[in-house]
């Protein structure tokens, strides 16, 4: 009995030296890969889009009359209404927020955003109810029980037209959203770099491979005049981003 007791406790401790090895490698690379991150400042972009900055990410404002939708919500409450305050919104005039994905650093102020509907697609759920884990066994949470499901429909919201764009790889159901047929925002399902469309950090991503081949979804829209990115600024050159590819 006591040798099983043993053997028992070295086969945890051997698995838990693993996961600490792994976890560890996994937060060295993360915060290598923060570091060269380049979001917008916050500020206006064009006559109707605003970038907000929270620390290493972007989440971007719409304007929709005396309203704003947003596409995605930062990382902390406190920091995203400081930003806002500098761009004179006030986050009761958010009726929406887009999530590309539930990441923590693209949903985490999304309870400040009281008056707006939580949107995500239906195949990113997926990555919150437990049945897939962001990272081994962790999964992602978001500070809402109450959100709609997109699937692949075109939602209008008064006078902004959201067309969503399934872009799996980075997450079970990451989704880039193009508005009013020229404007597209894409959380993390590509970055720029020198202009040009790249995917993301591979070990970032939870399928690398699907990641790439969603770009391809990317690559196909037509009429876009912006690029929105996450963590790497914004381009108005859509043909010159995709260029190599």
């Amino acid at each position: 009995m006591k040798n099983l007791k043993k053997m028992i406790l070295r086969i945890t401790g051997a698995i838990a030296a693993v996961i600490i090895v792994i976890l560890g490698s996994y937060l060295i690379v993360m915060f290598s890969a923060v570091r060269k991150m380049t979001p917008a400042e916050t500020s206006k972009l064009t006559d109707d889009v605003f970038a907000v900055r929270d620390k290493y990410v972007n989440m971007f404002l719409v304007r929709s009359g005396d309203d704003f939708i947003a596409i995605d919500a930062g990382i902390k409450k406190g920091a995203i209404r400081d930003e806002l305050r500098k761009l004179e919104i006030d986050p009761e005039r958010v009726i929406a927020v887009f999530l590309t994905h539930t990441d923590s650093d693209h949903a985490g102020a999304i309870n400040l955003f009281r008056n707006a509907v939580v949107y995500m697609h239906r195949e990113e759920e997926q990555m919150i109810n437990g049945e897939t884990g962001r990272f081994l066994f962790f999964g992602n949470t978001i500070d809402t029980e109450e959100y709609t499901l997109l699937n692949d429909e075109v939602l209008r919201i008064g006078d902004l037209e959201i067309r969503p764009v399934l872009t799996p790889g980075h997450t079970g159901g990451a989704t880039c959203y193009v508005v009013n047929g020229s404007y597209l925002f894409t959380g993390d399902a590509m970055r720029l770099y020198n202009g040009y469309a790249v995917p993301f950090p591979r070990f970032i991503n939870k399928n690398g491979r699907r990641a790439r081949k969603s770009m391809k979804n990317i690559l196909e829209l037509e009429g876009i005049k912006y690029i929105f990115t996450g963590h790497y600024g914004y381009s108005d050159d859509f043909s010159k981003a995709f260029s190599s590819r």
